[in-house]
């Protein structure tokens, strides 16, 4: 049996991304962008996708009511990719009634540090959400719930300010959208550490001299 995919919401879910990652300055000065190569999608089977901004790439992967479905089949919460390996990953109505299984956890592994999480799922006040759950429509997560959804992992939040306020108004927005940016992993120190033989050589004056020129 399959899942809603909110075919109606294409128009709003495209208008959500493209103003998400329109900012490809943003963060530049840190090393960062807003906008990726690339990013993994995953989606349901019947949901068309939202247009990708140019210069963005896209890998398609669908789930069903049970799991993912195409182009491999696993759990929605076990996905056959490598640790770190996706620059980022666009997550479309997968807090469903009925869904088995959340791919947050996983989504996560995934994402390479720094790399942006990007997610979009119907709103419960929208009357768009009602014409296909009804009063199912309840069950989805409403903006303060979004949130939390969100914030209970390690997360750098950061929702478009105009997309935030248009989620606490009752059927104003159809879509709801949250960007979440994976922390960078932390520079290590390394302990550089001289032989023994290096170290006796140096007390003892034995090493040649070196000739340094200052710039």
């Amino acid at each position: 049996m399959s899942i809603p995919g909110f075919s109606q919401l294409q128009p709003a879910e495209s208008r959500l991304l493209a103003a998400a990652l329109a900012d490809e300055r943003a963060g530049r000065d840190e090393g960062w962008s807003r906008r990726p190569d690339w990013l993994l999608e995953l989606a349901p089977v019947s949901g068309p996708s939202p247009a990708m901004p140019d210069g963005v790439g896209r890998h398609r992967v669908l789930f069903d009511r049970e799991g993912v479905v195409w182009p491999y089949q696993a759990r929605l919460d076990e996905w056959p990719l490598d640790s770190e390996s996706v620059p980022a990953v666009l997550l479309r109505h997968v807090w469903q009634p009925g869904l088995m299984g959340d791919p947050m956890a996983e989504a996560l592994r995934v994402l390479r540090p720094g790399g942006w999480l990007i997610s979009i799922s119907a709103n419960p006040w929208h009357r768009r959400a009602w014409q296909v759950l009804g009063r199912r429509a309840l069950l989805l997560p409403s903006w303060p719930r979004w949130q939390w959804l969100h914030a209970r992992y390690d997360l750098e939040l950061s929702a478009p300010v105009a997309a935030h306020w248009r989620g606490l108004v009752p059927g104003l927005s159809p879509a709801l959208l949250l960007l979440a940016r994976k922390p960078q992993r932390p520079g290590g120190v390394v302990d550089v550490s001289f032989k023994m033989d290096y170290k006796r050589r140096l007390a003892a004056g034995s090493m040649p001299a070196a000739n340094c020129r200052a710039a």
